[in-house]
């Protein structure tokens, strides 16, 4: 008993009355848009507090407030330093709706907003774009906006990322696809994604093969339970 005693003593002596456990150096890793000194002061994190005085779930709730910062994780490096590190959001898409391009990661967080276009693949909206800076933008018909960018995303991994050029969200759960032929793919977003872009890509190859045009056609997935394929379609007809 008497050598706990003395133990729990020493332990409180070492942290509470000397500097040994006094915070001198906090380390980050991982940003590469915010500035290192901007982190620290945004962590709230003080050289000089006791190492075990700084709530870690707090220093990350405050870090991942940051619009770019995506995840922050922090650990404590015995006896006296704290590191940090984020992993950062990236610019991937931009919504042009309403005269104005919305930036957003690859989940839909809206991070900006510009009156300019960039070089990332544009979504063009025909239907209404609810969005806050920092939330996930949502357009209107559409049940998840998830759906369009797993549309994106399985494209470009199984056919390449120059396939797709562009992508038009419409008010009825669908999306139109421009593809590097020319040819423009309708999908319902709440169904089968997979294998209707397969089908598509699968009508695209007949054609060429068969030497038929595909530069201005449409191929249609919700006019029925089959596909339609529309020649020298005209995008206005579509504006719904």
């Amino acid at each position: 008993m008497t050598a706990a005693v003395v133990v729990v003593f020493c332990l409180y002596y070492v942290y509470f009355k000397t500097p040994y456990f006094e915070i001198t150096q906090v380390d980050v890793a991982g940003n590469v848009l915010y500035k290192k000194d901007y982190i620290i002061e945004q962590s709230h994190v003080d050289e000089g507090e006791r190492l075990f005085s700084v709530d870690r779930a707090k220093v990350k709730e405050n870090l991942e407030k940051e619009i770019y910062v995506e995840s922050a994780r922090v650990v404590y490096e015995l006896p006296n330093k704290i590191y940090i590190e984020i992993k950062e959001r990236v610019e991937n898409y931009q919504i042009h709706y309403n005269n104005e391009y919305i930036v957003t990661d690859k989940s839909g967080i809206a991070l900006r907003t510009s009156a300019e276009k960039n070089d990332l693949l544009t979504i063009e909206s025909l239907t209404d774009v609810l969005y806050n800076i920092g939330n996930t933008a949502e357009f209107a018909g559409i049940d998840n906006i998830n759906n369009i960018f797993d549309t994106i995303e399985y494209l470009k991994g199984e056919f390449g990322s120059e396939t797709i050029k562009g992508i038009t969200a419409c008010k009825d759960n669908s999306v139109m696809i421009n593809t590097e032929y020319g040819t423009v793919i309708r999908i319902k977003l709440g169904e089968d994604i997979k294998y209707q872009i397969v089908f598509a890509m699968k009508i695209i190859n007949e054609r060429l093969n068969n030497n038929l045009t595909v530069a201005s056609g449409l191929i249609d997935f919700t006019k029925g339970d089959s596909p339609v394929y529309i020649e020298d379609y005209k995008m206005e007809d579509y504006n719904e």
